[in-house]
């Protein structure tokens, strides 16, 4: 088997520093908003932000297989997703449009099984105690993406959140066991089509939530090279 081949040699070459990226996503992520976690979020970002743009580069300077380039793609588009959802998270709080839950499981009773009609069946009953606060209450992916686009959370066009959609599909990719019908591998599942749909949300959210100066707006230029025009 051949070894992995640069396409061309440009010089030495790294991704966006952290510093920097850092510095971008404190223009919206910063203490005081809501949110409790700000540094960590911040660092989290500023860390798979650098890797997408690491396997960005992957793809443009490595002559991969084709089943590399797919994994590849995945990876970018897995990893996105995470960042998205991060920021959606984020924007939910701020925003005042997360869920909230005013009740805590204090305990649960287990009843014992029956036949109902034949069938087995048994009532479990949960005890809950009120809370002195509302607290943040679990959001799904597609929970949070519906509370988005109600409250325009990523801005007014609606392409953004049909984008955001087939993200969410494409996230439980992760799950390799979970196999709906005999062809549903990665390799049917993501193509360059995918890649640019990643790239486009990451590119958007990133300038309508982050607000970036001419100088930060150059980070995400690699981004565009994989736009695909629809």
């Amino acid at each position: 088997m051949a070894g992995l081949i640069r396409k061309s040699e440009d010089g030495n070459w790294y991704p966006r520093p952290i510093t920097q990226l850092e510095s971008l996503l404190g223009n919206a992520i910063y203490s005081g908003r809501g949110y409790e976690h700000c540094y960590a979020l911040k660092k989290n970002l500023a860390y798979n932000l650098q890797y997408i743009e690491f396997q960005d580069r992957v793809l443009q300077d490595i002559k991969l297989s084709s089943v590399l380039q797919t994994q590849t793609i995945k990876t970018i588009v897995l990893v996105g997703a995470g960042i998205v959802e991060s920021i959606l998270h984020f924007m939910l709080i701020v925003n005042k449009a997360h869920s909230t839950t005013e009740w805590r499981e204090k305990t649960k009773f287990k009843g014992n099984p029956k036949k109902v009609d034949g069938i087995q069946v048994k009532i479990d009953t949960i005890l809950y105690e009120k809370l002195d606060s509302p607290k943040l209450k679990h959001m799904t992916f597609d929970a949070m993406i519906k509370s988005a686009k109600a409250k325009f959370i990523f801005g007014k066009e609606a392409i953004i959140y049909e984008k955001l959609e087939g993200l969410r599909v494409l996230r439980n990719k992760v799950h390799l066991q979970i196999i709906n019908e005999p062809t549903d591998t990665d390799w049917n599942s993501f193509d360059l089509m995918h890649l640019s749909d990643i790239c486009k949300l990451l590119f958007v959210i990133f300038r309508n939530v982050f607000t970036p100066d001419k100088d930060q707006d150059a980070y995400f230029g690699y981004l565009k090279r994989n736009f695909i025009n629809e």
